[in-house]
């Protein structure tokens, strides 16, 4: 996947392209759209973009460096997401996930000269955390790439948003048939198209797999691979509620009805996490988690 994959948000995306052309990257972008912008794909299109050597300003999807980010596991990027320190609290980043962070944007990047960090929801950081990343935005080390994903960047602090190129990324207009499979996940929620069958049919794909145990990652790769915004992990949550509550009245031999019964309360509390604007990510694999017993 290029970065021109997300062309429907038109002169945002043209921005990043000419930067990276022009050897203008800065070192921190504030990328702000609301849930149904797909803001996590357009940082990780951009870091390909920018460390891409055989496609500079595109990424060609097929070197070492696209291929690992893709599937996250290139070095020198690194991912922070809201945590939460207990149950029934609300998920937010705290000071010492950043300060994690800064230290690993200290050291030498394992390939090539950048390090690039994505953090998500990065509204969702506390004011002590926002005050510890102001300082490596004030003093960032050479190369160092900060991606800010935000849908309310109101919430951060002036100084921050002041020291980001700000992205605003459009919600999409339309969806064509035609669009790559990460538009084809996006339609797999669009009720008035009749998919909400296909979304439960998914959502039932997805219990039976965590029914056989098989590995979190492959589970995860499923996961990624449709629900790509908050609107899919609402349809996602959906689907799996209705599946587990059509289980519990069916009766099934392989779930007791005390763990389905358990299964539609982490649904439940998914859902309420996402609209407190936790990282709709996060709360995905964290409920197949729990259904596992995790």
């Amino acid at each position: 996947m290029g970065i021109s994959d997300f062309s429907e948000y038109g002169n945002s995306i043209r921005r990043l392209k000419t930067a990276i052309l022009n050897s203008m990257v800065s070192h921190a972008y504030l990328i702000e759209g609301d849930y149904n912008t797909d803001k996590h794909g357009v940082a990780l299109a951009f870091a390909a973009a920018v460390l891409c050597r055989e496609n500079p300003g595109e990424g060609c999807g097929v070197c070492r460096s696209c291929r690992n980010i893709k599937n996250g596991s290139y070095e020198d990027l690194y991912l922070t997401e809201p945590e939460s320190k207990g149950a029934g609290q609300t998920l937010s980043i705290k000071d010492e996930q950043i300060e994690n962070l800064q230290v690993r944007l200290k050291s030498v990047p394992t390939r090539g000269d950048r390090n690039i960090a994505i953090i998500s929801d990065s509204d969702s950081m506390t004011v002590r955390a926002q005050t510890r990343l102001l300082k490596t935005l004030e003093e960032p080390n050479p190369g160092t790439v900060i991606i800010l994903l935000s849908e309310n960047s109101e919430l951060l602090l002036q100084t921050i948003r002041s020291r980001c190129v700000k992205v605003r990324l459009n919600s999409y207009a339309g969806e064509n048939t035609g669009e790559s499979m990460r538009a084809c996940s996006r339609t797999v929620t669009d009720r008035e198209d009749g998919s909400e069958t296909d979304m439960r049919a998914y959502a039932d794909g997805i219990l039976k797999m965590i029914i056989n145990k098989e590995y979190f990652f492959d589970v995860k790769e499923m996961l990624d691979a449709a629900i790509k915004s908050r609107k899919d992990a609402y349809a996602f949550l959906d689907g799996m509620e209705f599946v587990l509550e059509r289980y519990l009245r069916s009766g099934n031999g392989l779930i007791t009805s005390g763990a389905l019964t358990d299964d539609i309360q982490y649904v439940e509390k998914a859902r309420r996490d996402i609209r407190r604007n936790a990282s709709f990510r996060y709360c995905v694999r964290n409920l197949v988690l729990k259904m596992r017993g995790i």
